[in-house]
């Protein structure tokens, strides 16, 4: 089923201290690395797509900043708890920035299409014809082997930069007939405006979408192009809302195929190097010992949570891979 989901969130807090931050995201058991800060930050917790920058000037606070993965962690690992971060940005947010305890400078909301809703071809020569009503002056179309897609708005200056894209080339995901991506990124005051509206986020995220972006029917009888029909193809989209997941929350999505994937195509010459040397059981002895007294990876618990001890699901697995 198609579905709206956060891939993006950047916000700041005056009122926590780091173990409180990493407390509101529920991240208490993550295996975070100590590395050097950025944005004026001295200092950043980071673990897959999850950065928690600290140690900044008195007036900084704690940046928390999730890019699409680290939204998948935080609906894995952490709490994936958005509504109160929000509620607590609300409720500490002040249109005097000096005096703002809480604030939120960037949100990304997607829908992700797998049912041939939104037609990629369509959507870029209609851009390139100039068949749109859009309150962003900028429209980029880009053709390319890598996935196609239609931006409108300036990515670095836009407060709202609308970009429609093929996801299933961008992700190289052969299994999937259809997976097209239509994104909302919010800057600074408009990424507030949309966790302020409440409600259902289906219904806010293509009510915020059609207030900046329309496909039209062009006709030689109509001079203003705001009053022009919508295309059937974008109210079919539009109208879709109904239809999709209220708010999904995939997760991350490690499996024993990435596993296997990871040790055959990027550590198997080490790998087959280091046991010519030692010896089988040497090198397991090693590995064994080097992981005493070390926390495991939260997703390589979830495989062994998964398939256990069982080695007849391991054997199914590679059977089945052989096949392919």
């Amino acid at each position: 089923m198609n579905r709206v989901l956060y891939d993006w969130l950047t916000f700041t807090t005056k009122i926590h201290s780091l173990s409180g931050v990493v407390s509101l995201l529920g991240f208490e058991n993550v295996p975070f690395e100590q590395l050097r800060g950025r944005y004026c930050y001295a200092d950043r917790l980071y673990y897959d797509g999850i950065n928690i920058m600290y140690n900044g000037r008195e007036d900084m606070g704690i940046c928390v900043e999730l890019s699409g993965q680290g939204c998948r962690n935080f609906e894995t690992l952490g709490n994936g708890d958005y509504q109160q971060i929000f509620n607590l940005i609300n409720e500490n947010w002040n249109v005097d920035s000096d005096k703002r305890q809480m604030n939120i400078s960037r949100l990304d909301v997607a829908y992700d299409d797998f049912e041939k809703i939104l037609d990629l071809n369509y959507l870029m020569l209609a851009a390139q014809r100039g068949e749109y009503v859009s309150r962003c002056k900028d429209v980029e179309v880009i053709f390319s082997n890598k996935g196609c897609s239609v931006c409108h708005g300036s990515r670095l200056q836009s407060n709202v930069y609308v970009r429609i894209y093929d996801k299933k080339i961008e992700r190289g995901r052969d299994d999937l007939d259809h997976w097209v991506r239509c994104e909302m990124k919010f800057k600074d005051e408009t990424s507030r405006g949309f966790i302020s509206l409440g409600g259902d986020i289906r219904k806010n995220y293509f009510d915020v979408l059609n207030n900046y972006l329309r496909y039209v029917v062009p006709s030689d009888n109509v001079s203003n192009k705001s009053m022009l029909q919508t295309s059937p193809q974008w109210l079919r989209f539009i109208e879709s809302w109904e239809t999709v997941s209220i708010f999904d929350k995939p997760g991350t999505t490690y499996n024993l195929s990435k596993l296997d994937g990871y040790i055959n195509n990027q550590l198997s010459g080490a790998l087959v190097t280091y046991i010519n040397i030692v010896g089988v059981d040497t090198f397991v002895k090693n590995i064994s010992d080097s992981r005493k007294g070390k926390a495991l990876n939260p997703k390589y618990k979830e495989l062994s949570k998964k398939y256990g001890d069982s080695s007849d699901n391991i054997l199914n697995f590679l059977a089945e891979r052989d096949k392919k």
